[in-house]
């Protein structure tokens, strides 16, 4: 039984599912995900809560690339799933095999209450995925203002540079990304830091972007 389609049937037929296969809440499928993984991301909170009651060490329970319920939830945008996870004592700042936390995959996924509620419960919003990159360098390459604003104004590093020496700002240049560079230029990123091949972020920009960023950071000199 794919167990992604379990948790996507109505409460009735799930009960009806389960009664007749109780141990099923204890197997993992062929992604080592139990039931409680695809609960999480499709935000299923009633069955997570049914399955934690039953299962609590399954809580931190990580699948094939080491994902658990939490970074799953965050992954799904479920403020509900991620909320009980946090509530029930997951490890906020656990990394995958990609070296990922539930607070990368939410400034991914656009889900800004989800980041505002993992900053709130203590996420390290500077920890580095396998590739050096940060939250706000996840947030900044999808373009996602209100969220790579909520992370600076926590004091995260505008400055960090990725493997490849890339910083938030080149990434906000090179996608053209106008209204995350000018955020990221105002709480304190430097537009002449070269990545490893000895590009700074203003190159990568646009004209008319190049020339905001320029006259942000006069200005912000000037101050």
């Amino acid at each position: 039984m794919k167990y992604s389609w379990l948790v996507k049937q109505k409460p009735e037929h799930i009960e009806k599912l389960l009664s007749g296969n109780p141990n099923i809440l204890a197997k993992r499928d062929e992604r080592k995900r139990f039931v409680l993984h695809w609960a999480a991301v499709a935000g299923r909170e009633q069955l997570c809560k049914y399955i934690l009651q039953r299962f609590p060490e399954q809580l931190d329970a990580g699948d094939d690339m080491e994902k658990t319920p939490l970074e799953l939830a965050a992954c799904g945008g479920s403020l509900a799933t991620t909320a009980l996870m946090v509530q029930e004592g997951a490890d906020i700042n656990h990394r995958d095999l990609l070296g990922c936390t539930a607070l990368n995959y939410a400034c991914s996924n656009d889900s800004f209450y989800v980041v505002l509620l993992l900053l709130r419960e203590g996420a390290d919003l500077n920890i580095a995925d396998i590739n050096g990159d940060t939250p706000l360098h996840r947030a900044t390459e999808y373009g996602r203002s209100d969220i790579v604003n909520t992370l600076l104004l926590h004091g995260a590093d505008p400055n960090r540079a990725n493997s490849d020496g890339n910083t938030p700002l080149h990434l906000a240049c090179e996608r053209n990304e106008e209204r995350c560079a000018i955020l990221l230029v105002r709480g304190g990123a430097t537009i002449g830091s070269p990545n490893q091949i000895g590009l700074k972020p203003f190159q990568l920009a646009n004209p008319s972007l190049s020339y905001l960023l320029l006259k942000q950071s006069t200005g912000r000199r000037a101050g």
